[in-house]
């Protein structure tokens, strides 16, 4: 077959790219790349259509070496070509009309192989994407063949033995320290605190002669003086996510693979789950992918709902990240299945806590899950899930009489009450309290406040002690 009319030299370099394309394909196994190479080289040669095999093998960074390596082959043929015409005395009429004819499709091929090397920055970004936006589901079945191979070969981790352990989990932006001095309170004597940070861990224990919390900065420290098998009381984790704005998905997986790596995860052990603002909703994402371990959920400030800020943050980011000083671009590589709750940054697709709270109540997925799963909604609903809210108290003048008026906020300057107390979520919910928390409008919001405040941890407290005796079931 002939490409160029009058240009054998370039035909048979042609040949050899189709092959090299045709072999590329074939080890690629990627429909998107054959899509690219079919559609941007159809006036050179015709290319695989289809991947037929079952093994997926991309590597876009050499198929751009190729493709360059192409260019160059193309350049050297019209080189050699001007070579051969450099040994005759006098051209021809018809060799000048050579020359120039192989200029002009040397320059038609290289512009439509720049092309072809431009679109492979886009098949990238979407295989990226692609890989990304299936990561989570792989990544929970990793979880679950782990905590399988565990469970039927006996694997125990250093804190097999307890059972009644308590998980504090942080809302966007923030770390566990909010909770660290709340748990403090909390834990009595014999109770066992774990500090889990992004590169190191901290662990409390209320000794039961003294009274006395002594901290340790590893478990190594606390195994010289306190054996973990004579710990007899709870154990409390204070767990920081990996990225302060990471989706909930992305924090239920990794929380899943930790506290199954403690030995925690299997059907004695049975954890109650605290959480402040959008921790709420991360510790029901872990509820749900794991009904079996967890036993109660109690959040305050928690977003159940959209929220204003965060579809602010989101979909006006440079404003957030100049004025409000916060980042909506933080992420942990997450890619909702959901394309509502994406955004990009330069075609890199992302989804993070803001892009979550911006684009779905959870009652979505609840009723996803009601229609889908009836078996976990139910197992969700035999759970004892308090959702509680903060608000706050403000002067009221009549604009008449000038009297003052004490009344109560709609909010805690964040998140509405009607959205902390979870009212989407119906009957899902057993308790809907509510507190007072100090604070004053945007500047100084009562939510920043919540998880310290004296009436949740005396709620949290309460919570450790009734579910102390009880089954998940």
């Amino acid at each position: 077959m002939s490409y160029y009319e009058g240009c054998p030299e370039l035909d048979a370099v042609l040949n050899k790219h189709k092959a090299s394309a045709n072999s590329m394909l074939s080890t690629a196994q990627s429909q998107l790349l054959c899509d690219t190479f079919s559609k941007v080289l159809a006036y050179l040669f015709s290319t695989n259509e289809s991947a037929e095999g079952d093994v997926l093998n991309l590597n876009v960074e050499k198929v751009k070496t190729k493709i360059s390596k192409w260019k160059k082959d193309i350049d050297d043929c019209l080189e050699s070509f001007k070579e051969s015409l450099q040994g005759k005395d006098e051209l021809t009429d018809e060799d000048r009309y050579k020359q120039r004819l192989m200029e002009e499709n040397v320059k038609e091929i290289k512009k439509i192989y720049d092309k072809l090397r431009e679109e492979m920055d886009g098949v990238e970004l979407d295989f990226q994407n692609a890989v990304r936006t299936y990561r989570s589901p792989i990544r929970q079945a990793l979880n679950d063949i782990s905590m399988l191979y565990d469970s039927e070969n006996n694997v125990k981790g250093d804190f097999s033995g307890f059972e009644n352990v308590s998980v504090y989990v942080h809302g966007i932006e923030d770390r566990g320290k909010g909770f660290k001095d709340s748990v403090r309170k909390i834990a009595e004597e014999g109770d066992l605190i774990i500090h889990i940070m992004d590169d190191s861990e901290e662990y409390q224990y209320v000794d039961v002669k003294t009274k006395e919390i002594k901290v340790y900065n590893n478990l190594s420290e606390l195994q010289k003086e306190t054996s973990l098998e004579d710990i007899k009381g709870r154990l409390h984790i204070i767990y920081d996510t990996e990225n302060r704005n990471e989706h909930r998905q992305e924090t239920s997986d990794d929380l899943a693979q930790r506290l199954n790596k403690m030995g925690l995860m299997n059907d004695r052990t049975q954890i109650d789950m605290f959480a402040h603002s959008y921790g709420g909703r991360r510790s029901l994402q872990f509820a749900i992918d794991y009904p079996d371990n967890v036993r109660s959920i109690t959040t305050i400030g928690t977003p159940y709902e959209t929220n204003t800020l965060a579809q602010g943050a989101n979909n006006i980011r440079w404003f957030a990240e100049k004025f409000v000083k916060k980042d909506p671009k933080d992420d942990s590589g997450h890619l909702d299945f959901n394309k509502k709750n994406r955004n990009d940054i330069k075609g890199m697709e992302y989804s993070n806590a803001y892009t979550d709270m911006s684009n779905e109540p959870l009652s979505e997925d609840i009723h996803k899950l009601k229609a889908a799963n009836q078996e976990v909604y139910e197992k969700l609903q035999k759970m004892e899930i308090t959702a509680a809210a903060g608000y706050r108290k403000v002067d009221y003048y009549d604009p008449f009489t000038g009297e003052k008026t004490e009344m109560k906020t709609h909010s805690d300057d964040t998140v509405s009450v009607k959205s902390q107390n979870a009212e989407i979520l119906g009957n899902l919910i057993d308790k809907r309290p509510r507190i007072e928390v100090k604070g004053r409008g945007l500047t100084d919001p009562g939510h920043v406040y919540e998880v310290k405040d004296k009436e949740f941890v005396e709620l949290m407290k309460e919570v450790n002690k009734q579910q102390k005796n009880r089954s998940i079931r």
